[in-house]
């Protein structure tokens, strides 16, 4: 097996694949693991976008290599999140997948009644989610999962 390290996003997965996997087989297994549709992903070895029907093993090493992924935005006018607390679900919140983390987080404060939203911190994938960074960024698509944690003030 080769595990392929997906780098150009604010997370950074690990899928692994057998060497003679074809670029489209990993992008199937992308797919699983990122809910990103295969037609939405273009894999990148260097400056070298990766066709199809190649192997794995003619861009990556034996054991381990590192692919840069780049995702189309759907064309969506909205996606679903949905949010959760650390041990349950909350709801679906719909949201542009191009807009950013603190437009998720304004939005998700304004429902909440929460005044001020810089109390909000998102997470996905276990990764803290930066307010000025695109959603896109954090692989974020429709029916995604963040992660909601609200500090609370002592009294």
């Amino acid at each position: 097996m080769v595990l392929i390290i997906i780098t150009g996003g604010q997370i950074t997965p690990e899928v692994e694949v057998p060497p003679t996997a074809t670029v489209l087989q990993a992008k199937e297994r992308i797919e699983e693991c990122l809910n990103i549709e295969v037609h939405r992903q273009s894999l990148w070895a260097d400056n070298i976008e990766l066709q199809n029907h190649e192997t794995v093993e003619n861009h990556v090493g034996e054991r381990y290599g590192m692919l840069r992924l780049s995702v189309t935005p759907s064309g969506l006018p909205k996606c679903n999140i949905l949010l959760k607390f650390p041990n349950q679900s909350i709801g679906y919140v719909r949201i542009n997948e191009t807009c950013t983390v603190d437009d998720l987080r304004s939005k998700i404060g304004r429902r909440w009644g929460i005044v001020t939203s810089d109390r909000i911190t998102l997470f996905h994938r276990s990764t803290e989610m930066l307010s000025d960074r695109p959603l896109s960024a954090y692989y974020i698509t429709d029916d995604s999962e963040v992660v909601v944690k609200i500090e609370t003030e002592a009294r």
